[in-house]
């Protein structure tokens, strides 16, 4: 009787081979089609010009767009803490599609291509002295065209206090995700989210993918622009052959993210990876095909070690609420959760003493996670206070709220 129950099933269930062979053709296929590109862009992709001006000895790097026509509007850019001027690369061209204006991004002290006599003094006051400079240095004060100063993290202090200091050189201000109440409290476990970084990388192409892949940059198209600014090509020498495979042997593959360090993977990341293999773990994360492991000498690792700048942390953003309350000019307050923001701005909020907007599904570098939309705020907030003007005479933009 089993006999010849085996023999009826048998019959009934369909051939096998045709099956998997078709399921494993539509498994590579759907493989294939979500590997991405971490190959890097090239500055002019995003920027008109590139070029450096030397105050007291210290060349500061800027990236423009538009500069061509010095009566529009300028956007003056500070990125935040690591990052650099090629930050703000995929925005300003979303920006100059919308409204009429130009956008200058530069390289802080310590970042990026910027060199300065004392690339260890990230001090507050060093910080607005060479914003302060360049501005003037720029713009002249009594024929100047509207100034917009925009300001990201470390960026966004640095630019409150650059407000207060020479408050007849701008005339609007945006902070985007800096808040002090969230960002002193997140000092704590700064270390630890540096420290769980790698030290190095073997290509430009590893270190797009570990920041994509981290979901410090949540953009791909960012990535492959801003993320060339935060490294430096290092040259290490070879003592023995032991040394040297070691030393080989730990830049192939990429560290596993601390998740102590609350550092976000990617979503859409996370499900790449599971439909290509169901048994793997981040800590089996090898470079895709893509990346290629090079055989010579020469690493990347960060342009600035933000561990060692420290001390500076408190300075940046202590007293940052109240200060940013203080100035007088029209204010726009970007964040990535309304739960970031403190005791002295939820008060000013309400008092509307500034205009605050909510970028949802993004993280901390928000201006690089969603261009278009902070790009689209940005606009709508400069053509309500008559700043630009639009390409569009019907552009509605986006209006302020959470």
């Amino acid at each position: 009787m089993s006999n010849l129950r085996k023999q009826i099933l048998s019959k009934s269930l369909p051939p096998i081979g045709p099956l998997s062979s078709k399921k494993l053709s539509s498994d590579n296929q759907k493989k294939s089609s979500t590997i991405r590109n971490y190959t890097p862009l090239e500055w002019n992709t995003y920027f008109n010009d590139k070029r450096y001006i030397t105050i007291d000895k210290n060349s500061f790097c800027l990236y423009s767009r538009n500069a061509n026509d010095s009566s529009l509007p300028v956007l003056f850019f500070l990125h935040g803490g690591g990052f650099s001027a090629l930050s703000w690369a995929v925005m300003s061209k979303a920006l100059t599609n919308l409204v009429q204006c130009q956008c200058i991004a530069i390289d802080i002290r310590s970042h990026g291509e910027t060199k300065t006599t004392d690339d260890n003094d990230l001090s507050i006051e060093t910080l607005t002295n060479d914003v302060c400079q360049i501005l003037y240095n720029l713009f002249n004060e009594d024929n100047k065209p509207p100034i917009f100063l925009v300001g990201h993290s470390m960026g966004g202090a640095l630019a409150v206090h650059v407000a207060k200091e020479c408050p007849s050189m701008i005339d609007a201000l945006c902070v985007i995700d800096v808040v002090e109440g969230s960002a002193l409290e997140s000092l704590s476990s700064m270390q630890c989210f540096l420290s769980s970084r790698p030290k190095q990388f073997s290509t430009p192409q590893q270190a797009i993918e570990y920041m994509v892949r981290s979901g410090q940059v949540r953009n791909v198209e960012s990535a492959r622009v801003s993320v060339i600014g935060q490294i430096q090509p290092m040259i290490t020498t070879q003592s023995n052959e032991t040394d040297s495979s070691s030393t080989t042997a730990s830049n192939t593959t990429l560290p596993a993210v601390s998740h102590l360090c609350e550092t976000v993977r990617e979503e859409d990341e996370e499900e790449e990876e599971e439909s290509s293999d169901e048994h793997k773990t981040s800590d089996d994360f090898q470079p895709p095909a893509t990346t290629n492991v090079s055989n010579d000498t020469s690493k990347y690792t960060w342009r600035i070690d933000l561990s060692k700048t420290e001390k500076f942390w408190q300075e940046w953003f202590s007293g940052l609420s109240k200060l940013f309350l203080s100035c007088e000019c029209p204010k726009l307050l970007l964040l990535a959760g309304v739960d970031r923001l403190d005791r002295d701005l939820t008060v000013g909020q309400m008092q509307g003493k500034f205009q605050m907007h909510v970028v949802p599904k993004s993280g901390h570098a928000v201006h690089e996670d969603a261009p278009e939309q902070v790009a689209d705020c940005i606009a709508s907030f400069l053509v309500r206070h008559k700043l630009v003007q639009a390409h569009d005479e019907h552009f509605q933009g986006t209006l302020p709220g959470c």
